[in-house]
């Protein structure tokens, strides 16, 4: 283990299937540099890893430090994962399987350990942002794909392999969309931005009108942003509200069976869908939630938004690190949300 007298710095790493965020965080969670590239999600595990090294290496020379100024290293990434290894086992949103994520990123000089990317957001904003305050909570995050994280008395469950909390592979229609997993039927399929755009692709190849049809030129399918969805949506574009309604409805239902399975104290929805799409989306889960909660009727009120945005991630994935390399310099606030 490193020295427990260190532990200034730590820098934390959100992988996703879309950008790659890095931040160097402080002892009492504050960042003081930042980094953020776009994800070669296809373009195989050599520039996977120039990437995340090298968003590293910018966001340690943005808070003027040099790599030998970080302690450790937390990195959040899409499984399913070994964690004891530090590997990607495989992703269903980017190509690479058994891609040696942490060795990689220990070659700038510090010790990584890495965790699924939900659950590093999912602990950053039970410990700094929305979830403050509760013992219990799962947290959704919505972008490329949809994962999951599930805290019991103050703790990740991480279930026997480490992997647990595939909130988005959970099937919510038996032989229906094929998903990134291989898998059909899973939630990701149904209420992911890659599930919407796929819709929306296929109503416009149907001779359909939409404001984002001109992404879809000549039968082609390209990624749709979020905020390109928001203003979409906000327009009132009769495609892009009836698919991202029907997303919401997906993910609503899911969020409800968690719910009277675990009973959390809290529920927390976040990512890149939900940040763009903000009040108004919620309002569609929440109602979409709100019949099937069984075991707490009223509790669709605890259905609420993360606070940390993009930061969620990476300031859980740094928090989980100096938690493992250097607890005594761990500092949690005091303020509750509750």
């Amino acid at each position: 283990m490193a020295d427990q007298n260190q532990g200034q710095f730590v820098l934390g790493i959100d992988l996703g299937g879309t950008k790659i965020l890095a931040a160097v965080v402080t002892p009492d969670n504050q960042i003081v540099g930042r980094a953020k590239r776009s994800t070669p999600a296809q373009e195989g595990g050599d520039a996977l890893m120039a990437a995340l090294q090298g968003t590293a290496r910018e966001a340690i020379e943005a808070a003027n430090l040099v790599p030998a100024d970080i302690s450790a290293c937390g990195v959040g990434s899409p499984g399913p994962l070994d964690l004891e290894r530090g590997v990607i086992i495989r992703s269903a949103n980017m190509n690479v399987k058994d891609f040696p994520l942490g060795p990689g990123l220990a070659k700038l000089g510090f010790p990584v350990r890495v965790w699924n990317d939900v659950r590093a957001g999912g602990y950053g904003e039970f410990r700094l942002g929305a979830g403050r305050g509760a013992k219990s909570l799962i947290a959704a995050f919505v972008g490329t794909g949809v994962g999951g994280c599930l805290i019991v008395d103050g703790k990740i469950v991480e279930g026997s392999t480490g992997n647990a909390g595939e909130i988005g592979h959970i099937v919510v229609k038996a032989g229906g969309a094929r998903c990134g997993c291989g898998q059909r039927g899973c939630m990701e399929a149904y209420a992911s931005r890659t599930a919407i755009a796929r819709r929306i692709a296929k109503a416009v190849q149907r001779g359909l009108k939409c404001k984002l049809d001109d992404h879809f030129a000549g039968g082609r399918s390209v990624r749709i942003k979020s905020k390109e969805l928001a203003g979409a949506y906000t327009d009132r574009d009769p495609v892009v509200v009836r698919e991202i309604e029907r997303a919401a409805r997906y993910l609503g239902i899911t969020l409800a069976g968690q719910m009277n399975f675990f009973g959390p104290e809290r529920v927390i929805v976040g990512g890149g869908v939900v940040e763009a799409l903000g009040e108004p989306y919620l309002k569609l889960v929440r109602e979409s939630a709100l019949p099937h909660i069984l075991a707490d009727p009223v509790g669709v009120k605890r259905i609420v938004m993360s606070e940390r945005g993009d930061d969620s991630a990476v300031l859980g994935a740094a928090l989980l690190a100096r938690e493992a390399y250097f607890p005594k310099t761990v500092q949690y606030p005091k303020t509750s949300t509750a």
